[in-house]
């Protein structure tokens, strides 16, 4: 049923039965109950795209998620927890959450759906994550005046409100680890570096290494897609070097398991001949072969604070007034011991 329907059978102006159901105080009390009241026999349900006219409103959140390299799935589990805590801060606020994917087609495609959103004027606010050094998405929002907050930082001179995870602390903490046990060719399994998390994560290793007088090594440190293959790849890499690492520290839990597959098939026992980390504890960290030891984030934590965050910059709070960091927690399992001398 429309608007005028439900008019035409009060008798009464499309104008004054909008303004009944949106609670305008210049209407009778007496003519509010008579709408509501036949509003709700008629079972009448308001057209959300004539609302959004009339208030200027969309009551959405919207985020682009970046897909894994191949595209053929629309999220990882983190994204999921990430989401689900975001929901969760809007729920009974009278936003909801919109998400949609890249399609693993790169930053370009992610700048395209947010130009769209905002253009369209389809969000009241946006959620950036996975954030890069120098990030287009946040130069776009900043420019468009819409509201936003990034899951990572950044680098630019104006305000913005951010989230994050320890990065350069939990990559500290697996180093320091591994230098407990012993290992001094410790490899870095890393994100690309136009990424602000890769830099954070690469400074907290390097800091590590050289408080225990560790010399950096550069043929030490590489770069790969996040996935279980480019752990694999690089790992098999790194173990074709004259004095190949004993130690891997991976960037996420699926290039450990990449590096534990890798490691395998050269012969060597995980969390004896060698030590791999990895980091997120992922559902699957607890059941692959070895046991994986990592750093845990609170993914579903983190994404609370982004939804409160949102609702404040939607409530009017000034861009900048928010950036907390989520500290980050070892979880020793079996993939990581002493180093063996011979």
């Amino acid at each position: 049923m429309s608007i005028a329907s439900l008019a035409k059978a009060l008798n009464l102006s499309i104008s004054t039965v909008s303004r009944a159901l949106n609670n305008y105080d210049d209407v009778a009390p007496e003519t509010r109950r008579r709408v509501l009241a036949k509003a709700k026999a008629l079972n009448y349900r308001p057209n959300a795209a004539a609302r959004q006219l009339v208030s200027g409103s969309t009551r959405a959140v919207a985020v682009t998620l970046p897909a894994v390299e191949t595209g053929e799935e629309f999220i990882d589990w983190m994204y999921s927890g990430l989401l689900a805590g975001v929901s969760a801060a809007l729920d009974g606020s009278g936003y909801y959450l919109l998400a949609t994917s890249a399609g693993g087609r790169g930053i370009d495609r992610e700048m395209a759906l947010y130009r769209n959103l905002i253009e369209a004027n389809s969000a009241d606010a946006l959620l950036i994550v996975r954030t890069l050094v120098d990030d287009p998405r946040v130069k776009l929002a900043q420019e468009a005046g819409i509201p936003f907050v990034t899951y990572g930082r950044t680098q630019t001179d104006l305000p913005y409100s951010w989230i994050d995870t320890d990065n350069e602390g939990a990559f500290a903490l697996a180093a320091h680890r591994q230098l407990g046990f012993g290992h001094r060719r410790i490899a870095l399994l890393n994100g690309p570096s136009a990424y602000y998390f890769a830099q954070l994560r690469r400074r907290g290793y390097d800091k590590a290494l050289t408080a225990a007088g560790v010399a950096l090594d550069p043929a030490l440190v590489v770069e790969g897609n996040l996935s279980i293959q480019s752990g694999y790849s690089l790992t098999m890499e790194l173990l074709n070097q004259k004095s190949p690492p004993t130690a891997f520290l991976c960037a996420v839990d699926n290039m450990a398991f990449g590096a534990i597959a890798a490691c395998r098939q050269r012969g060597l026992v995980v969390g004896r001949d060698v030590s791999i980390m990895g980091y997120s504890n992922s559902p699957m960290a607890s059941f692959c072969d070895p046991t994986l030891t990592t750093i845990e984030h609170k993914v579903f934590e983190n994404g609370r604070h982004v939804g409160e965050g949102l609702l404040r910059l939607l409530g009017g709070e000034a861009p900048g007034q928010l950036g907390y960091l989520e500290p980050v927690h070892l979880v020793p399992r079996a993939s990581d011991g002493p180093l063996v001398t011979s």
